[in-house]
């Protein structure tokens, strides 16, 4: 007869699970020796720090379209997913949380590191269960999985050590219900009345300078989303998390959307008089303010994302996929096609002064803008790219120009630091064939990244010899992003006891694991620096020791005013 642990195990593998991160412990442990005992199926891979464990179950959602899934010990491990919980939440990954627990038998003292979990979890979770019996096991955990699938979000299941060593009637291990949902597989498909589809197709005929700004919810609709755009003659603008969506080498697609925007979005979306919003949140996000005459198509899957309708807009409440296939053929082509090319010059003029901006360097210093344009050219065909919150994200976001099978992914709603590194690692073991490129600041690579360059250095055999896995570290000593939002919103300087971050030799540390490590602080060494990491046979850690004061572009305003030059000479000597 079988014990829980392994009626657990099984119970993953029939979900399809083939890797669980995680961190061992109480609670955990039997779960790890189970899986020891049916030879590591699924895999375990250990994090050198829980929230790490949980960022990497993200990753692995966002990069596979499948559950992720982690596992932590009872108390202060349990604490430590949760950051990489409310990742998955905001974003809408599916993630299944396995959480050790205290024994429930025994004295009713409180006993040492027993936390209430499923207090702790209940705003993080869609769901949140405990096994207290051996023959919960099965159905908890079918719940789980289904509950994440479905509604893209957490499912948190507490496992309490006794429970685990129990003996497991034999209904326990049953197989997977054939009523399941999961993650590709038949799904209900969410549809908008056609009545309100009909509305929709004639506000969008009616426009004369139409913009698109997709997000999120568009990712299984990059063709729709392309033939929309031909049929009206729109521009598309993409929001952070939907920068796969659409390559950039179609003239039309005007770059990153939002508080990173492309000058050639926020002319996009000032000059349109008509708002087509694909998986995008509501339109007060997008548009300046005072921009209320524009009228707007919101589509998004679920009613509580989009705004409170104005008088002339439509709400379309459906998945934005199956909404597009519906709305195309009600759609006319337009004629005139004078905006389309407007949007194409305001592209060519933006993608033209990038690569101008990219080449000022001042008092010798490296220009972050230089490295993501430098990596943009050179970018492996299939690449899967990760980036950090804060300055680095800004220059990955505007200055690397993605084509067709490329995909990448940052932390959006929750803007965590310390995502970069574990999204790669997770992205690598889910894709050992493709190349994997993360772009790092200093202060979230001390943070946590760092400590998972032991992880790659555990890994270093499997994570060597095939396509490059390079960590991209920008050195510039400083919390560059909060630094730079103390200047815009108050006119602080840079204040050294809140913003500055100690000098650490990233390259060296890494050549310290075994890894490779490439160091770069000459504007004319980037291209070469890039070369050489690209061609490292190791994972790599390439540092650019970067200007910190050189601005991250904000929408519109300083760049039209002047550029990073007239920056640079308005802040001189304001560092402290």
């Amino acid at each position: 007869m079988a014990v829980v642990s392994e009626v657990v195990r099984e119970r993953l593998r029939a979900w399809g699970v083939v890797r669980v991160y995680g961190y061992p412990g109480q609670g955990a442990d039997p779960l790890l020796e189970a899986f020891r005992r049916a030879g590591r199926e699924p895999e375990f891979v250990q994090a050198r720090h829980g929230e790490a464990a949980s960022f990497m179950a993200c990753g692995h959602a966002r990069f596979t379209d499948t559950v992720g899934c982690c596992l932590a010990p009872s108390g202060p491990g349990a604490v430590q997913v949760l950051n990489g919980l409310y990742d998955a939440r905001l974003d809408r990954q599916p993630v299944v949380a396995l959480l050790g627990d205290t024994p429930r038998s025994g004295p009713g003292a409180r006993r040492p590191q027993a936390v209430h979990l499923d207090r702790l979890c209940a705003d993080v979770s869609e769901s949140c269960e405990v096994v207290v019996s051996p023959d919960q096991a099965g159905p908890v955990l079918d719940r789980a999985f289904r509950t994440a699938s479905a509604r893209r979000g957490v499912a948190v299941v507490i496992l309490p050590a006794d429970v685990l060593d129990q003996q497991a009637p034999p209904s326990a291990g049953g197989a997977v219900p054939p009523d399941v949902l999961a993650l590709g597989g038949s799904r209900p498909v969410l549809m908008p009345e056609e009545g309100e589809l009909r509305r929709a197709a004639g506000i969008l005929d009616e426009g004369r300078k139409m913009a698109m700004v997709i997000g999120r919810g568009a990712a299984r609709a990059g063709a729709e989303v392309e033939r929309a755009a031909e049929l009206l003659g729109a521009g598309v603008a993409k929001a952070l998390l939907a920068l796969d969506v659409l390559p950039d080498d179609l003239g039309y697609v005007t770059g990153p959307a939002g508080r990173v925007a492309s000058p050639a979005s926020e002319r996009l979306v000032r000059a349109c008089d008509t708002l087509l919003l694909v998986g995008a949140g509501p339109r007060e996000a997008w548009l300046p303010p005072g921009r209320w005459a524009v009228r707007s198509v919101e589509i998004n899957p679920e009613a509580g994302v989009t705004a409170p309708c104005r008088p002339g807009d439509v709400r379309l409440v459906g998945d934005p996929k199956a909404t597009l296939e519906a709305l195309l053929p009600l759609l006319h082509h337009k004629k005139n096609h004078a905006w389309r090319r407007s949007v194409e010059k305001s592209v060519r003029t933006w993608h033209r002064n990038r690569r101008t901006e990219a080449r000022q360097h001042f008092g010798h210093l490296i220009n972050p803008a230089a490295v993501a344009t430098e990596l943009s050219d050179r970018l492996p065909d299939r690449a899967l790219l990760t980036a950090d919150a804060g300055s680095s994200t800004v220059w990955w976001a505007r200055h690397l120009r993605l084509r067709a099978g490329m995909r990448a992914a940052l932390s959006g709603h929750h803007a965590a630091m310390g995502t970069a590194v574990p999204y790669a690692l997770a992205a690598r073991f889910a894709h050992p064939d493709r190349p994997v490129i993360a772009f790092v600041g200093d202060g979230a690579f001390q943070m946590s990244g760092m400590a998972e360059m032991i992880t790659v250095k555990d890994h270093l055999e499997r994570l060597s010899g095939g396509p490059p896995l390079v960590f991209c570290v920008f050195n510039n000593r400083d919390l560059n992003q909060a630094t730079w939002d103390r200047r815009a919103e108050t006119g602080n300087p840079r204040l050294s006891g809140t913003s500055s971050v100690p000098d650490v030799p990233y390259a060296a540390y890494a050549r310290l694991l075994g890894l490779e490590g490439v160091h770069c602080y000459r504007p004319k060494d980037i291209g070469a620096t890039w070369d050489a990491a690209l061609a490292a046979r190791r994972p790599v850690v390439v540092e650019f020791v970067v200007d910190a004061e050189t601005e991250p572009p904000r929408p519109a305003r300083l760049a039209e005013e002047g550029g990073p030059r007239r920056i640079r000479a308005l802040l001189r000597g304001r560092r402290t």
